[in-house]
């Protein structure tokens, strides 16, 4: 795929309006599902595959740089929001992409008007009905659409974690060989 189809698949906010309508107007069923997709591991691909399956075209926005920050603090995301969109485009899932300049999605679907909104169930709470994206695709016809994670056992914290760990078990083996015998240190 070269540097310019890439790029033709990633969509400014302010094209997602003209975009749901062109895929409206062939009769295109459109899928929409949002995340930061930082570090893509094999859960979030096969996430994305079973999204797809719920129509024509999957849109996926990617949460702005400032977006995650301001949730999950200064140290996230690991990669920039253009790298991360680029990396979605090159799945064989993935119709489009944009990148989401708020913490909600709710903005991008009431834009792009989905006929199905997906997310992770262990996302919304118990009172996922009275959330702004529920509210929204309820509002226009959409169906919203709750799926389990696809994998239990990876994600990008469970990634980080065990890299950090290696990196910093390795760095400091000297140094912990004297903390068995604090004597040691004396």
């Amino acid at each position: 795929m070269s540097k310019i189809n890439w790029q033709k698949r990633l969509v400014p906010q302010s094209g997602l309006l003209k975009l749901g309508d062109q895929l409206r107007a062939n009769n295109k069923k459109i899928v929409f599902t949002a995340g930061s997709w930082d570090l893509i591991h094999a859960g979030q691909c096969r996430y994305l595959e079973k999204a797809a399956e719920y129509g024509d075209v999957l849109v996926v926005g990617v949460s702005s740089n400032t977006a995650i920050k301001h949730v999950k603090g200064p140290n996230k995301p690991i990669l920039d929001e253009k790298v991360r969109a680029e990396m979605l485009t090159y799945l064989k899932s993935v119709a489009f992409v944009t990148i989401l300049p708020e913490p909600s999605c709710q903005p991008s679907i009431a834009l792009l008007k989905p006929d199905v909104y997906i997310t992770v169930q262990e996302d919304w709470t118990t009172d996922f009905e009275n959330s702004n994206e529920y509210k929204t695709v309820i509002g226009y016809g959409g169906k919203p659409l709750l799926v389990q994670r696809q994998s239990s056992q990876i994600s990008t914290t469970q990634i980080l974690q065990r890299a950090i760990g290696g990196h910093l078990s390795e760095t400091l083996k000297d140094y912990m060989q004297y903390r068995k015998d604090p004597i040691k240190e004396k």
